[in-house]
């Protein structure tokens, strides 16, 4: 991607990691020389608010927001925050990788509705997406290491094995050694978890 910018869009909720992730992005497209701008949505990274996070790096990177359909990937850590943010993708330029671990918001989960189905999320992302990784990585991560908090890195791991990311495994290394000095021997073996991961 010599002269072409890449857009990510991250979605999440606040309290799981998203916005710590969005900066290992951003900080190993940096290291790679790459010119970076983003923006994240802090007013609603409280636990459980909605988060989506656009990471831009490329050669000339002028604005920090990707244009509606615009999305290179689209790295949903919450499966209806993935659905939710479909307007920023395309049939032709995005790929999809979601972490299928559903985090219900608080008033739904009391007025006692029901969270959809991965195949009826598959089937609202499916219009809008190229690819479409499904990934059941907080789950993986919470029977590997007892936290599913280390399925992001798991996330980021299929993004970067399958050739989405397109940012060399050192350099993610490098800004997650940089980002998440603790807990750090759980998550190189969970981004490994991700680059290995088969259906990719």
């Amino acid at each position: 991607m010599k002269n072409k910018i890449f857009n990510a869009l991250l979605t999440g909720v606040g309290g799981e990691g998203a916005l710590l992730t969005s900066v290992i992005v951003a900080r190993a497209a940096n290291i790679e020389g790459h010119y970076v701008r983003g923006t994240q949505l802090h007013g609603l990274a409280q636990r459980g608010g909605s988060i989506p996070i656009h990471v831009r790096f490329g050669k000339d990177v002028r604005s920090p927001i990707i244009a509606r359909g615009e999305a290179d990937m689209l790295l949903g850590l919450e499966p209806m925050e993935a659905a939710r943010f479909c307007y920023f993708a395309s049939k032709a330029n995005t790929s999809f990788i979601v972490d299928t671990y559903p985090i219900m918001p608080l008033v739904p989960k009391l007025e006692g509705r029901q969270y959809p189905s991965t195949s009826s999320i598959r089937k609202m992302i499916e219009p809008f997406a190229k690819k479409i990784i499904m990934v059941d990585a907080s789950n993986i991560c919470s029977q590997k290491f007892g936290n599913p908090v280390f399925g992001n890195t798991m996330c980021l791991g299929v993004a970067v094995g399958s050739g989405i990311l397109p940012l060399k495994k050192s350099s993610v290394l490098s800004a997650l050694k940089q980002t998440v000095p603790r807990g750090m021997d759980k998550n190189l073996k969970a981004f490994k978890m991700g680059l290995d991961y088969p259906d990719k």
